[in-house]
């Protein structure tokens, strides 16, 4: 069989050692060999190369350039336009350094038969030393203007020395990632070095209709145009072509398991006693969104093909009660289902919840975190080894090799964005031996199209786009710290008047102890500033189990007025008393986090506010993001503002959320060659599942090439 049950991506672990043992490995293509063995690079230059992703040829020839200079086209000074990509030579007439309130400014004034402008560099003041007065200078970049004066800032250069040869001269220059040790003339000529290395030798990876419907170019073209294009429009269709193979050995990877036939699912069609009891005693009526879902996620889970479902809804719009319906489903048709949270408070909060929510049905439900004490643990794992019919709800420690699941038939992942892929992969195979459990992730951070379609183009889609009736949208105000005292003299006369606050500590780093400081600061200095009257309580990730608990059941009874957390109440938390959210330092936050904190309010019919409290000054990006949340209360639409100010990787965070590290194809910039290849993927599987046709050879020796590699994109 060609493609195995375990189809989840697997991180490249590619470390090559550097030492004459390595040489004597076995090397399966001149595309493997480690680049350090390349002529002119040694060990020394190959520790350089690793700090921007090459390792071996192969990496070398997929280094894609971050942009080109074109010296086809030399302009003349005054011929130059304001906004475009030029290069310019020209003489340098004159330089020097000033300063200025942000630092030193070095300038060069470059002269040609038309004109002059200026050459710019802030706090680089070492660059005098290396321009000479009478130098002749070749100059790229964005050409701009300050003050009516034509400027280029840091410019890609090179100094003419009298007598010679210009670099590259009316060439194409591809411009490559930078790190220091490594000059971008000496990786031109590497990258040259391992083209004429290879010449003949790379493999073709896709069958001549695909690049002919296409019109892509062939692999070894694409990848020598990549680097030494003769046009820029030449350089795009190779880049172009390059990113379709890596998107469409991803899909096939991805969408194999749709047609493999031993992955068997559980078909659930036990009478809806448990499921339709739980519904009549819910104290509102299902939306429009929740009956369309619960509808999709019944016709998948008859089948006997395992359900791969994403739901998708913003904070509030009810997905606890689609997951527990589904699992209930599981539960009257003899089976055991679990839900995996990321976080121990989110998983407690699930128990409590889907506990209270099934006292009436006698269902048992089965906590199992890291943190639990060994006999609760134990108690916990023989149940679920006993494999009842139960809910079990949990942390990551649900995919321990402990923990023996006889019995699951649903498997349901929340907040799938905080999970590593390998991971999610981890619970979908702890169903029993013969078949899958069904699986639904959920997530209540909404992801834009073109990132859904890559993080979880496996998964059919629902989205819950409707909220609960009665809900009033959450008002978002933004002010600075001088405002701070006028803000929480509001607050308290708002608690005066019945409501409840969460006030959250400012995001310091990536520490559970410095949160929970910034936390305790905060509790001390509101308790001695807050009215007579008024109690201010405290949670964060640090406390026990059972103190988090009674924190959160006494301010859900009204107990407290004011609770100071840490981003431990990010999801999950139902107060419905609970109007104000007050974020400090809200400049340090993610705009995702910052609508999931915002989230935690507006969960009732009172008007609900958001207080985001910055520092005087902000970057753009900060007052970007700000700007966003107080203008829509739509996490998709906030969705897609966070994905444009800062990309995918930044987003979700490549190596640790799934995210495939595509080296050449830019999920965004792409779009539509991700399109294609998704197309293209699911009729080639659909036709030819074993790759068996004789069109489709080649695709399936590069297949088994890169799944022995264990990579997912082409390169």
């Amino acid at each position: 069989m060609i493609f195995s049950k375990t189809f989840w991506i697997i991180d490249r672990v590619a470390e090559i050692k550097s030492s004459k043992k390595g040489q004597n490995q076995k090397i399966d293509s001149v595309l493997d060999m480690p680049v350090q063995y390349l002529k002119g690079v040694g060990p020394k230059r190959a520790a350089l190369f690793s700090r921007i992703g090459v390792a071996t040829v192969r990496d070398l020839l997929y280094l894609k350039p971050r942009k080109y200079l074109n010296r086809k086209d030399i302009k003349t000074i005054r011929d130059a336009k304001v906004g475009e990509e030029v290069t310019i030579s020209g003489e340098i007439v004159t330089k020097g350094i000033t300063e200025t309130r942000s630092g030193k400014l070095f300038k060069v004034i470059l002269k040609d038969d038309t004109g002059w402008l200026e050459l710019v560099w802030f706090h680089l003041p070492q660059l005098e030393y290396i321009f000479k007065v009478g130098d002749t200078l070749i100059a790229s970049g964005k050409l701009t203007s300050y003050r009516g004066i034509k400027q280029l800032v840091h410019p890609e250069y090179e100094i003419i020395s009298e007598g010679k040869t210009p670099w590259r001269a009316g060439r194409i220059i591809p411009v490559y990632p930078a790190t220091e040790g490594l000059k971008p003339r000496f990786i031109h000529r590497i990258v040259e070095t391992a083209l004429e290395k290879t010449t003949g030798k790379i493999k073709e990876s896709l069958p001549t209709y695909l690049v002919q419907n296409r019109g892509l170019l062939k692999r070894e073209i694409a990848i020598r145009k990549l680097h030494l294009p003769d046009t820029m429009e030449e350089a795009e269709k190779a880049r172009k072509s390059i990113a379709y193979e890596e998107f469409l050995y991803f899909y096939l990877n991805l969408l194999s398991y749709r047609v493999e036939p031993d992955i068997v699912g559980i078909p659930l069609r036990g009478q809806r006693v448990l499921t339709n009891q739980f519904l009549r005693g819910l104290p509102f009526e299902l939306t429009g969104a929740q009956k369309r879902v619960i509808g999709e996620i019944e016709q998948d889970i008859k089948k006997d093909r395992p359900m791969h479902r994403l739901l998708q809804g913003d904070v509030g719009s009810g997905k606890t009660v689609i997951a527990l319906y589904s699992m209930l489903r599981a539960v009257e048709s003899g089976y055991q289902a679990c839900i995996m949270a990321p976080t121990e408070i989110l998983a407690e909060q699930h128990h409590i919840v889907i506990s209270e929510m099934v006292q009436e049905l006698n269902v048992p439900v089965i906590l199992l975190t890291g943190k639990m004490r060994k006999k609760e643990k134990e108690k916990a794992l023989q149940e679920i080894k006993e494999g009842r019919p139960s809910l079990i709800v949990g942390t990551h420690a649900l995919i321990q090799e402990e923990v023996d699941f006889p019995n699951l038939a649903l498997a349901i992942v929340d907040e799938q964005h905080r999970f590593g892929v390998l991971q999610r992969g981890k619970l979908r195979e702890k169903g029993a031996q013969t078949a899958w459990p069904h699986f639904l992730v959920m997530t209540a951070t909404p992801i834009p199209r073109t990132l859904a379609m890559t993080l979880y183009g496996d998964l059919d889609i629902s989205i819950l786009d409707e909220k609960p009736p009665g809900r009033t949208p959450i008002v978002t105000k933004w002010v600075r710290s001088s405002e701070r005292a006028k803000v929480y003299r509001w607050l308290f006369k708002k608690i005066a008047e019945g409501n409840q606050a969460y006030v959250v500590a400012p995001l310091i780093e990536k520490s559970e102890k410095l949160e929970a400081e910034a936390a305790i600061e905060l509790h001390k200095d509101l308790t001695s500033i807050a009215p007579e009257g008024t109690k201010v309580s405290l949670i964060h990730g640090r406390m026990k189990r059972d103190e988090r608990r009674e924190v959160m059941a006494r301010f859900r009874d009204g107990d407290f007025q004011i609770l100071v957390a840490t981003t431990v109440i990010e999801v999950g938390i139902d107060v419905p008393n609970a109007t104000i959210m007050i974020i400090e330092h809200a400049e340090r936050f993610g705009l995702a986090q910052l609508h999931q904190l915002r989230g935690r309010v507006g969960r009732g019919a009172k008007r609900s506010y958001c207080i985001l409290i910055t520092k005087g000054r902000v970057t753009d990006e900060t007052r970007m993001r700000l700007t966003a949340l107080v203008k829509s209360n739509d996490g998709f639409e906030i969705a897609e503002v966070d994905l444009k100010i800062r990309g995918p990787g930044q987003v979700f965070g490549t190596r640790q959320h799934g995210l495939p590290e595509f080296k050449v194809g830019d999920i965004i910039e792409d779009r539509e060659i991700l399109l294609w290849a998704r197309e293209d993927a699911k009729e080639i599987l659909k036709e030819d599942p074993t790759l068996s046709l004789q069109k489709n050879e080649v695709l399936k020796e590069r297949f088994l090439e890169i799944k022995r590699r264990k990579v997912l994109y082409v390169a």
